[in-house]
């Protein structure tokens, strides 16, 4: 606390020292009114310097809480892949006819996608998206006859007539069981790899994809985290480097980035495509 000298003191003071003491005494003072400053405390905070943790409520979230029709999503290509909606708090894509790889993503297929319009720079993720049984969602169909069934997240060009889209799914690759598929696709031209089979064991996991803003894409992935709002995330860069195979496609500012389940040929299939929950910053 300030110490109050009295006045009639401080004059006394100066009037019976010397110069040189008048001057010792007026830095003494000067002194004890900075201590009583930081005893009273300075208005810099430093917790205001130091970074702040993420606030969850920054996302957008759809828990798909309401049954039936997807709600405020743009849909390209719906008869591709007709039967998806809203169930029990999950999206849920019935996958049972693939006839002519109608809902195949690769090359110039396209496919059925939901999404939602984003502008650079954004981060969405998608939490406990994978395949499963037309019998229970969250059982991986077999893998025997190395079946090509997918589910997961897809970035598309703002224009659905251009033939430009990353994508990150999880499910059956061939011979790579229980694994996560990356591609670019770049003016109808594929490249497309894998993180290895049976490293998503359960056929599902959580995708984040981040646009940066020069409008590239860090790409992560991680076993299914059931209670993301109270246990922190704790994510793996795909193929440890977070890079899509192949080159980026040229986005512009706004793109589209949703949810897309597909197969290839007809083995595995009917399965189930599923998602918990979608989140959104940008």
């Amino acid at each position: 606390m300030k110490k109050l000298v009295p006045l009639f003191l401080i004059v006394f003071i100066l009037h019976s020292c010397s110069t040189d003491k008048v001057d010792a005494i007026e830095d003494a003072l000067d002194e004890s009114v900075e201590l009583s400053d930081d005893e009273n405390g300075s208005d810099d905070d430093p917790s205001d310097e130091s970074p702040s943790n993420e606030n969850p409520d920054d996302f957008f979230e759809d828990s798909f809480d309401t049954d039936g029709d997807l709600i405020d999503y743009v849909t390209n290509n719906e008869s591709a892949l007709p039967n998806i909606s809203s169930v029990s708090g999950r999206y849920r894509a019935v996958l049972d006819d693939n006839t002519n790889n109608i809902t195949l993503h690769f090359h110039e297929d396209q496919g059925r996608i939901d999404a939602k319009p984003v502008t650079f720079p954004f981060e969405f993720i998608a939490r406990n998206i994978g395949i499963g049984t037309l019998a229970d969602s969250q059982t991986a169909p077999s893998p025997n006859g190395n079946p090509y069934l997918f589910s997961g997240v897809q970035v598309h060009d703002i224009d659905f007539n251009s033939i430009n889209s990353s994508h990150v799914v999880v499910g059956h690759r061939g011979g790579a069981e229980f694994t996560i598929e990356g591609k670019n696709t770049v003016n109808g031209s594929s490249s497309v790899n894998d993180i290895g089979a049976n490293t998503a064991p359960e056929g599902r996991a959580d995708i984040r994809i981040v646009g940066t803003t020069e409008r590239e894409l860090i790409v992560y992935w991680q076993t299914p985290n059931l209670n993301y709002s109270t246990t922190e995330d704790n994510w793996n860069l795909y193929r440890d480097t977070g890079d899509l195979p192949g080159a980026t496609p040229a986005y512009g500012e706004e793109v589209y980035v949703g949810l897309i389940t597909y197969a290839y040929g007809q083995t595995g299939v009917p399965f189930v495509g599923t998602c918990d929950a979608i989140q959104i910053k940008d």
